[in-house]
């Protein structure tokens, strides 16, 4: 199933610039959610390394804990954080396919989780691959004070790689479940987290919750149109 999304992603229309969407506080989520429909058509935010990039200076904006290579806030792994000591990231070709990857593995395991479907093997296993280049370790905080902290393995692409995986670990274990939907507007593909307090929220935002009410008025009084047409037409 991942890999068929991956293939779908290479098919996809390449769009002008478009602002990234930070819906939850979820960093999982906001990585799924760089792929779009826009005017009726799916894009996909990242087509080259700099996409990645740009969008990784964001995260680092709305997810401050991020900030100063510790990154993963206390909210997504109890306690922990990826401290990454290491060269600068290099936005490659590889690491946006690798990126890409686990986007369609957290994609398909949400989808799982919202249609109450069996997990996605392939998607778990593509979780797990970088789950495990990961590891708890203890790091001076200040003076006598130790913390707990997640390193990684890989040089580079761990950086980027593991605080999505580690934030996708806490959501599909954690979080609760019946508070991940995806927006309820049938011409819209992101995924949230519901944090309000009924729980009962249904759409990304009140723009596509506009968009949607409108176009199924639209739809409702093109029914009520032809059914009129049918009634008025003479009987033979």
């Amino acid at each position: 199933m991942v890999e068929e999304q991956l293939h779908s992603e290479s098919r996809q229309t390449s769009t002008p610039r478009l602002d990234y969407v930070f819906l939850s506080g979820v960093l999982a989520l906001d990585l799924v959610n760089t792929e779009v429909i826009v005017r009726g058509k799916r894009y996909d935010l990242f087509s080259t390394p700099e996409d990645v990039a740009r969008w990784w200076q964001e995260v680092l904006t709305h997810h401050p804990a991020r900030r100063g290579r510790f990154i993963a806030p206390i909210a997504d792994l109890s306690a922990f954080k990826v401290k990454e000591e290491m060269p600068a990231i290099m936005w490659s070709l590889p690491l946006l396919e690798r990126i890409k990857g686990v986007r369609a593995a957290i994609r398909t395991l949400c989808t799982n989780l919202v249609e109450q479907q069996p997990f996605d093997r392939e998607a778990l296993t593509t979780l797990n691959a970088i789950l495990a280049t990961g590891y708890p370790a203890l790091d001076v905080a200040s003076g006598q004070e130790m913390v707990p902290v997640y390193r990684t393995r890989e040089a580079d692409q761990g950086a980027v790689l593991l605080p999505i995986a580690l934030s996708a670990l806490h959501l599909f274990t954690q979080a609760e479940k019946h508070r991940l939907h995806k927006c309820k507007n049938d011409r819209c593909i992101l995924f949230f987290y519901d944090t309000t307090k009924s729980a009962t929220r249904q759409w990304c935002s009140l723009d596509c919750m506009n968009r949607a009410r409108s176009l199924q008025h639209y739809r409702h009084i093109k029914k009520e149109q032809a059914f009129n047409s049918l009634e008025l037409q003479p009987q033979h």
